[in-house]
């Protein structure tokens, strides 16, 4: 793997009721009050990453069809917070702000899919500091935080990488161009402390059979419908107190008490992100 695998990674598959396993259970992969983007409170920057392989290139129908998407998802993650009662400003127009999108190129084919994701972390790795100027970014918008969204046009499963403390605080979301908002919300709240909660993930086969009862439509348990649908122009999931305590938006839920390995692990002093 590239230096940035040596972080906690959020690999969601994004085929949520398919047993894959997805590394060892119990792996953290999120960040709760770690890295870039510390904390899902106040104003946070998502800087969009077009990337254009050997087999595909971005064009601006397509660029626009992502944004439109991107648009779903944040305001559905702002309504989820105000309905927990905090404030949040996910700022990703880069329409209406011109820095906060670019352009990158990686020359390998990607007919093997793992060999492509092992050589785009290295990538990735690279253009956290070439393209993004994170710390600049957020002091001109006066953020609290900051993730980099790379969108590659092809078949390509999306993941999270996150930070778990020790290597790069620079964190990053990889999106197929093709996902649903839903997926795009599920893999952005990876790096502000949510846990992916389906099965062979991070937890017990305990705490999955739970959410699933308690939780149906949870979205870091499924981004599909009770009847596994999917959809283009909507998110029909929910936040559950357990993913809201997760993003630290409660301070408690019972849950907590029931499972104790769903307690959080992490949490930094405000602003000692980066």
């Amino acid at each position: 793997m590239g230096t940035m695998k040596i972080v906690a990674v959020a690999m969601s598959v994004i085929m949520m009721l398919v047993d894959i396993p997805v590394g060892a259970l119990g792996n953290p992969r999120s960040s709760y009050g770690l890295g870039s983007a510390c904390y899902l409170s106040g104003k946070n920057l998502l800087y969009s990453l077009y990337v254009n392989t050997t087999e595909s290139s971005w064009g601006k129908e397509e660029k626009e069809e992502v944004l439109s998407k991107l648009e779903i998802a944040c305001e559905y993650i702002e309504d989820c917070a105000e309905q927990y009662h905090t404030k949040v400003e996910l700022v990703y127009d880069w329409q209406e702000n011109r820095n906060l999108t670019g352009n990158a190129r990686v020359k390998f084919p990607i007919c093997d899919q793992y060999d492509f994701v092992d050589k785009l972390d290295e990538e990735i790795a690279l253009w956290v500091e070439s393209k993004v100027d994170y710390e600049g970014l957020m002091e001109e918008y006066d953020a609290e935080g900051i993730a980099l969204l790379v969108f590659v046009n092809n078949p390509v499963s999306s993941y999270a990488i996150v930070y778990d403390g020790i290597d790069n605080p620079k964190e990053s979301v990889i999106l197929e161009g093709e996902e649903t908002p839903a997926a795009y919300a599920h893999e952005i709240l990876h790096v502000f402390g949510a846990h992916d909660l389906y099965k062979d993930a991070e937890y017990t086969k305990e705490v999955t059979d739970y959410v699933k009862k308690a939780y149906p439509l949870e979205i870091m348990y499924t981004v599909a419908d009770e009847r596994g649908r999917k959809y283009d122009d909507k998110i029909v999931n929910v936040v559950s107190p357990i993913t809201a305590y997760h993003l630290g938006w409660i301070d408690y839920t019972e849950e907590i008490d029931i499972f104790p390995q769903l307690k959080r692990k992490q949490k930094n002093e405000r602003g000692k992100g980066l």
